[in-house]
């Protein structure tokens, strides 16, 4: 079974405050709006496994982070969510998509980190 790991960003719609957007940055393309931050949350997780069988059946790959929080100091303020998605065989019961809770101390080490070295 093959796991990857893509930080979710959660913010206002840039047309109206009472709209939210979520967004996969590794994966241009795969955004949803809803009315709440939890409905957007909802609906990424349950569009993310098709959007990436539509890459595969295209001919593309999927991208892999480097790390949990990858992009965090991209999108600056705003909400994450982080998913864990499982392509292959499963155990029963086991879902394809898991929201995950890094350590946020380890995040915003690995974001400084980041920013030292650039």
């Amino acid at each position: 079974m093959r796991e990857f790991v893509f930080d979710v960003v959660i913010r206002p719609t840039a047309t109206s405050r009472r709209r939210w957007e979520a967004l996969v940055p590794a994966l241009p393309g795969l955004v949803v709006e809803a009315s709440s931050d939890m409905e957007a949350f909802e609906e990424i997780q349950a569009r993310l496994v098709p959007f990436l069988a539509e890459r595969l059946a295209k001919g593309e790959g999927i991208p892999r982070q480097s790390r949990v929080g990858h992009y965090m100091d991209r999108y600056g303020l705003v909400f994450w969510q982080f998913l864990r998605v499982r392509l292959g065989p499963r155990r029963s019961g086991q879902s394809a998509v898991d929201p995950i809770f890094p350590d946020i101390d380890d995040l915003l080490m690995d974001l400084e980190m980041g920013a030292l070295e650039e």
